[in-house]
């Protein structure tokens, strides 16, 4: 009796043993790493677009775009090259079966914030492009901060 209760407690412990190697191990393999890629201060006047350009180099599993607005909100949104470069972000839509209208849709609304964006691994290596627009009447001072995320985990797996 006394030896099964020994072997129920030894095996418990063998477990919790374990199951935290293991936890701390993936810890140290899951080491994520971040670097500031574009960093920019702009003016958009009332009722006008604007967008710029960064390149976005591998290794990266995705980017967190930082925006600080002067006051009131934002729109803006993310483009890889192969979707800005030729349609500069708007896209046909069929309102009917003989009427097609351009349009763009603005992913995001930010005063002051942080968008986190997954990208794949076919759209490394390329400039992506931020389009904003700015609804309201009056300008705004407009601070942009782009970081790129990645861990080794990953990058090794990509190579």
């Amino acid at each position: 009796m006394l030896n099964r209760r020994l072997l129920k407690y030894g095996i418990f412990v063998a477990v919790v043993i374990l199951a935290s190697f293991t936890t701390v191990m993936y810890a140290f393999a899951y080491n994520v790493q971040t670097q500031v890629i574009y960093s920019k201060t702009f003016t958009i006047q009332g009722q006008q677009e604007a967008f710029d350009a960064f390149y976005l180099i591998s290794p990266a599993v995705m980017f967190e775009v930082k925006i600080e607005v002067s006051e009131g909100a934002i729109k803006w949104i993310p483009y890889s090259a192969e979707l800005f470069e030729d349609t500069l972000g708007t896209f046909p839509y069929n309102v009917d079966e003989t009427t097609t209208i351009t349009v763009r849709s603005w992913e995001c609304e930010t005063d002051n914030g942080t968008v986190k964006w997954r990208i794949d691994p076919e759209n490394l290596n390329q400039i992506w492009y931020l389009s904003f627009i700015n609804d309201d009447t009056y300008e705004k001072q407009v601070t942009v901060e782009v970081t790129k995320v990645w861990s080794e985990q990953n990058y090794l797996r990509w190579m």
